[in-house]
């Protein structure tokens, strides 16, 4: 892992009074023909769900959306697996792993994220909704989320902001080739420390989502620090009537 600077510098004590987060979107109930991406928190996951026409195999990675999927028209959706009926002939039972309610307004594309639950949960994930249209998330724009278990200060972009645990911030492209990303996490006992710092490639036409993930603990660092910054980038273009669209 790479070196971590304890550091409590004048930029992130500036920074925790400057922003108030904005918040990641309610959940409520949808139009027709919404469409939506899944992305998994954890490890690639692959499930089954079923628009009002078909069963989807879908399979969620952890670095890159899936392609736009059709959602029912009830906006219920039901992730899930199935096993073997013990009654000969009969069909396979299905099993829920997940549910997910998009919203009752606009067609999206809405990004679902799916989160493995403790064990001791009856479904295997969780899910968060998220409004992923150009109109919430236009071109040229970064969209960091938190996903640590700490509060995390982050600077991109020459903009700074404070984030807790799930909250969410829009940064604009800057008018470079590459910026940087610096983020510092609040330790409860340690104070602010320094846990990430990389380059960030710009370009134009796209947009990029970065989640801001805890290293998971292991054997040699039961307790590790660091941050881990996985970004997805998706290319955006205009139609000949001036309209854009996500590829």
């Amino acid at each position: 892992m790479a070196l971590i600077h304890r550091h409590l510098s004048y930029f992130f004590l500036a920074l925790s009074g400057l922003l108030i987060p904005s918040q990641v979107n309610a959940q409520t109930s949808p139009g027709a023909e919404a469409q939506f991406r899944v992305v998994s928190m954890s490890d690639i996951e692959t499930v089954l769900f079923d628009t009002d026409e078909e069963q989807v195999v879908l399979t969620a990675s952890v670095a890159t959306f899936s392609r736009l999927l059709p959602a029912p028209k009830d906006g219920n959706i039901l992730f899930y697996k199935e096993t073997p009926n013990p009654e000969p002939g009969e069909p396979p039972i299905k099993t829920p792993l997940a549910k997910a309610k998009l919203p009752a307004q606009g067609s999206g594309p809405y990004l679902i994220l799916l989160i493995r639950n403790p064990p001791t949960q009856e479904l295997r994930f969780s899910t968060v909704v998220l409004d992923h249209s150009l109109e919430e998330f236009p071109a040229n724009t970064y969209r960091i989320y938190n996903y640590s278990k700490r509060q995390l200060a982050v600077q991109l972009a020459k903009v700074n902001a404070v984030l807790d645990t799930r909250d969410s911030t829009s940064i604009p492209y800057p008018d470079t080739r590459k910026t940087w990303l610096k983020v510092a996490a609040n330790d409860q006992d340690e104070g602010w420390l320094v846990v990430r710092s990389a380059p960030q490639p710009v370009g134009t036409n796209s947009r990029t989502t970065v989640f801001l993930v805890d290293i998971p603990p292991s054997e040699r660092d039961p307790n590790p620090l660091g941050i881990v910054d996985r970004r997805i980038k998706e290319r955006i273009y205009t139609d000949e009537f001036g309209v854009q669209h996500i590829r």
